[in-house]
């Protein structure tokens, strides 16, 4: 199922794109969760991270198009953003949220095909992998971008994000195992550290931004290793 979401103010337009979407799903044998909204606010405020692609249009009352991308390209940087507008001039500004394209309405339906499929390239190319996170209070979907540092406590291990942490059963071991394909390195036994946030390594402590964790002798070589080897990647 592609999920895909349609923000436009314009009731009309907002049929029309859906109607292109069935017959584009008939002639392709592909199915789409499809979820409305008339304009950017709720969209930017309902967002969960659980969409493929957004065709978005700039020109809204409360919330313009452009501003909700920027807010949400700081929960997602995988989202198939397409710009939706009566004024190409505008469009151009996408660019700086890494909008996949843009529409000049009234829209036509290969021009739309084709933009749904290069936003459907991209989300693909840029899906990253998921952690769910059970704290026995709330359950939440972590993408492993957004995990900066796994730290164990007793029986638990916290997941740190640069907003939150969360706090699960679970150990150390079972959780290398999810993210060894995954840019991940341990500064200690007890810490599991994303290499991606890892601004400075001294002799004994490792920076994650501004955090610092420390960093043990048995650990040193190989965590470094693992970062330059991360950085070379690159």
């Amino acid at each position: 199922m592609i999920r895909i979401a349609l923000v436009d103010d314009d009731v009309r337009h907002l049929e029309l794109m859906k109607s292109y979407l069935k017959k584009y799903g008939m002639q392709e044998n592909m199915n789409f969760s499809i979820t409305e909204y008339r304009n950017g606010l709720n969209f930017v405020e309902e967002y969960d991270g659980n969409l493929d692609v957004v065709f978005l249009d700039i020109e809204m009352p409360h919330l313009d198009g452009l501003e909700a991308a920027r807010r949400i390209r700081e929960k997602d940087q995988t989202l198939g953003i397409v710009f939706v507008t009566n004024m190409a001039q505008y469009a151009i500004k996408g660019y700086e949220v890494n909008a996949i394209d843009f529409i000049v309405k009234p829209v036509e339906y290969y021009v739309f095909t084709d933009k749904l499929k290069k936003a459907l390239r991209f989300s693909k190319l840029n899906t990253e992998k998921e952690l769910v996170i059970d704290t026995e209070e709330i359950v939440v979907k972590l993408r492993v971008s957004q995990i900066t540092y796994i730290e164990k406590d007793k029986n638990y291990l916290v997941y740190h994000t640069k907003g939150d942490a969360y706090r699960v059963r679970g150990t150390m071991i079972s959780t290398e195992e999810k993210l060894k394909t995954e840019a991940f390195s341990k500064c200690i036994s007890g810490c599991l550290v994303n290499l991606k946030y890892v601004t400075k390594v001294s002799k004994d402590m490792v920076w994650v931004d501004q955090i610092q964790l420390p960093l043990s002798r048995q650990r040193k070589k190989e965590f470094k290793e693992d970062l330059m080897k991360y950085i070379g990647g690159m």
